[in-house]
């Protein structure tokens, strides 16, 4: 009686330890997991030999923009860059008739980013949000 009473002892031991050995790995498992992607905002633009039309735009923060950019018979050529966000999107070769995509995270929220074409601001991004993290405040 004595060792079945030692044998069930040990079992409910090794049921315990791997409870919290599986609940550690569940953790562990949770804490490693990668972050759900961004948001996709998609947008187009065209340019023209007046600017960018529309000449405004507004994407929501912590979305990634896939900006589809038109450049008409009449617009310059140069290297399109956004202002601000030149760490992230490399400038675009553009001219007459070409279109390109952009595509880059809007984690800086703002109104002052300007398409910038060959030195000339032609157009204006807007990253609409909050300063502050989520949840902060």
């Amino acid at each position: 009686m004595k060792r079945l009473g030692l044998v069930a002892l040990a079992a409910l031991a090794a049921a315990v330890a791997l409870g919290v050995v599986a609940d550690r790995l569940d953790h562990g498992e949770q804490a490693t997991a990668p972050p759900p992607p961004p948001p996709v905002h998609r947008a187009e633009i065209e340019l023209t030999a007046a600017g960018m039309v529309p000449p405004k735009l507004r994407v929501p923060k912590d979305h990634e923009l896939h900006l589809l950019v038109r450049a008409a018979p009449d617009a310059p050529e140069g290297v399109l860059t956004v202002s601000g966000y030149t760490d992230l999107v490399d400038g675009v070769g553009l001219g007459p008739g070409l279109s390109r995509e952009l595509v880059f995270l809007c984690n800086r929220p703002g109104d002052d980013f300007a398409f910038v074409l060959g030195g000339r601001a032609v157009g204006r991004l807007e990253v609409t949000g909050s300063h502050l993290e989520e949840g902060h405040e």
